[in-house]
């Protein structure tokens, strides 16, 4: 899968200095792995963003730390500032190529529902992500959910129903809903007038038993 590349330099700071190194332009985060010890570093915060837009938390990453050969890593966890969104701290998990890992996966929905074109559904989301387990260089950077066995008004997709590679397997629940439709929404305005339509069929039928009656008699 593809490898997307990240400098990083070794941290000195740490407690109170990290407030001083962010105002620097600098994210404090730490590398971590089964395999190696857990070591602080520091990246430019504009590169950062950049490569977590791209990578997410499910891209390996190259992270070359000062001059030492770059290792491959998962961002495990992003804490980000609660207004503005900055990135604050990462967590880099340096992954093992012959050990197999752990991570959410996003779902991509491809094509169309013919439920929603012909019957006039409505397509509803269920879960945006599902969580694998295989070897790093297996991770998918998406899994995609083709819509079109949903032909049928309350027809659903759950993870069983996903298909991924056999090097790939899903931990989350089979029966999770990844996407389903629903009859379409009747507004009120359409239900009022359903409901006068309804009410005057009584009447209707009345009047015109009453008119037929008159016409006998004369």
């Amino acid at each position: 899968m593809e490898q997307i590349e990240l400098k990083a330099e070794p941290r000195t700071q740490t407690g109170r200095g990290l407030n001083a190194l962010r105002g620097q332009g600098y994210v404090p985060a730490i590398v971590y792995g089964s395999r190696t010890v857990a070591t602080p570093i520091q990246l430019e915060a504009k590169g950062l963003q950049k490569v977590l837009a791209k990578a997410g938390q499910n891209q390996l990453i190259s992270l070359r730390i000062g001059d030492k050969e770059p290792v491959l890593a998962l961002a495990r966890e992003v804490q980000r500032d609660a207004l503005r969104h900055h990135v604050l701290h990462v967590d880099f998990y340096q992954v093992v190529m012959t050990e197999k890992i752990t991570a959410e996966v996003p779902l991509v929905l491809i094509g169309e529902a013919p439920a929603v074109e012909s019957l006039g559904g409505i397509l509803v989301h269920g879960l945006n992500t599902v969580e694998v387990q295989c070897l790093p260089g297996d991770l998918p950077s998406a899994i995609e959910v083709e819509l079109s066995p949903l032909t049928e008004l309350h027809d659903f997709l759950t993870v069983a129903d996903l298909r991924v590679p056999s090097a790939v397997a899903i931990l989350s629940d089979p029966d999770s809903v990844v996407a389903r439709i629903e009859a379409p929404r009747v507004t009120a305005e359409e239900a009022e007038l359903e409901e006068a339509a309804v009410s005057a069929e009584p009447e209707l039928v009345g009047r015109r038993k009453a008119e037929e009656e008159i016409k006998e008699e004369d």
